[in-house]
């Protein structure tokens, strides 16, 4: 090759080179900015393409999604999604686990999440809560949450799905999905949800006679989401707590998911969750019912944080599942049915990594004194101060009859809402001829999970 054609063929790689690269750096296109009214209004029009839509967000038990309260739109919502790497932030079906490292890949999309303060601050306001009711019992839908309604911009690569009430992603397949690659703008109000404090709870009931029941009973009762039917709720709550000469703002207030019982007509709680109201039924032949009020009220010396302070909560993991050296091969065992070998792997992992230093004398003990000893020394490790006051709430055995080995569940929390605990524990059942020595069987230590607040 004579040095004119060695020169333009080196010219020729250079500039290639120089392309790629300038390409490679060129920053993306603007998403394009979308309201999520038009948003589900035309979906196939947005498909596979980067979008910026600020909205309010929704996050509960079986649901992430975007709202506007001005749309008509009848159809699917949007549900939502993180890019990267990023856990889910709620429970639903059908969703897997992410692989770690690895970012979303959605339709051939590999999809990056830009970690930021803003991300952290929408992780906060979205999942920031008590977590126990001021009456000591658990949390049911979203009404335990420090901050809401929540809003912000998003931006993400949206994917319309397939027409009809179903589009297929998110929770049962019942939404649109947006993958977030960035969040902004960020805005939430505090909630009037007490941050702390413990407070003692009592309970008063009233059988309302024929008349206040006859209203009742016209009031409560209704089978749609109707405007008339929350009025007619509304009314009827107003109606008790002028019986009970309660100040209260009822539209404020909500259904007590939490209080539903067997021959319940309806029950309402307070925002912030110190008062409520329960009807229920009364067997006659003309309507009586019965109304059951309970007030909490703050115990001396427990006061509730300042609504101003602001309020985090940390997630704590521990279990087999983290030995990456045995998972995979206990996961493998599982989809194959193989239950008792899937058992007696993860008891080898988890007596080899969880609480193995040390005197071990205390996993001859009942299953709650094993279940605070491990939380107490778990917390340690992780620098955590746990409260001196938690309670075991349950130690359910969640085996089976025809398992080896007993499984059981222990649940712990503070009286003030601000942590919980959750240790699962596991034994190889004794024989019914040698029910004495079970108490010489160490407990083995299966997984340990805590949320603390602060």
């Amino acid at each position: 090759m004579n040095r004119l054609a060695l020169l333009f063929v080196l010219t020729l790689i250079t500039g290639l080179s120089s392309l790629a690269q300038s390409d490679a750096t060129q920053p993306q296109p603007a998403p394009a900015t979308v309201s999520v009214c038009e948003l589900t209004r035309n979906p196939q029009t947005y498909n596979g393409q980067r979008i910026s839509v600020h909205a309010g967000v929704s996050m509960a038990f079986e649901n992430f999604s975007i709202y506007n309260e001005t749309c008509n739109e009848k159809g699917p919502g949007v549900w939502l999604t993180f890019g990267g790497d990023q856990d889910e932030v709620t429970a639903f079906c059908c969703a897997g686990p992410r692989k770690k490292g690895i970012d979303l890949d959605v339709e051939g999309h590999r999809i990056q999440l830009i970690r930021d303060d803003s991300l952290r601050e929408f992780l906060r306001v979205l999942q920031t809560q008590r977590l126990r009711r001021p009456d000591g019992r658990g949390c049911a839908s979203d009404e335990c949450y420090f901050y809401r309604p929540v809003s912000a911009t998003l931006v993400g690569m949206f994917f319309a799905g397939r027409e009809g009430d179903m589009p297929g992603y998110g929770h049962l397949g019942c939404c649109h999905l947006l993958v977030i690659s960035q969040v902004s703008d960020v805005a939430a109000e505090r909630t009037s949800v007490p941050a702390g404090g413990e407070f003692q709870c009592s309970k008063k009931t009233w059988n309302a006679d024929r008349y206040s029941s006859a209203r009742l009973h016209q009031f409560l009762p209704c089978a749609n989401y109707s405007p008339e039917c929350d009025r007619n709720y509304e009314s009827a709550f107003a109606l008790i707590a002028d019986h009970w000469r309660d100040s209260i703002d009822v539209a404020r207030g909500h259904s007590d998911e939490n209080a539903r019982i067997e021959d319940s007509t309806g029950s309402w709680i307070s925002a912030d969750l110190l008062t409520g109201y329960q009807v229920v039924d009364r067997k006659s032949t003309t309507p009586r019912v019965s109304v059951t009020r309970q007030v909490c009220t703050q115990s001396a010396g427990s006061a509730p944080r300042p609504a101003p302070y602001p309020i985090a909560c940390d997630q704590y993991s521990l279990g087999w599942e983290d030995d990456e050296a045995d998972a995979p091969a206990i996961h493998d065992l599982m989809q194959r049915d193989k239950f008792e070998e899937a058992w007696a792997k993860i008891a080898e992992s988890s007596s080899r990594t969880i609480l193995t230093d040390g005197d071990e004398t205390w996993r001859l003990g009942d299953s709650k004194g094993v279940a605070m000893y491990a939380l107490h020394a778990q917390a340690q490790k992780w620098n955590v101060i746990s409260d001196k006051t938690l309670q075991i709430d349950s130690c359910d055995d969640v085996s089976l009859d025809k398992q080896k080995n007993h499984l059981m569940d222990c649940g712990a929390y503070a009286p003030d809402g601000m942590q919980v605990f959750e240790v699962g524990l596991m034994r190889p059942k004794s024989p019914a001829s040698a029910e004495g020595s079970a108490r010489e069987t160490p407990w083995i230590v299966t997984s340990i999970h805590a949320t603390v607040c602060h």
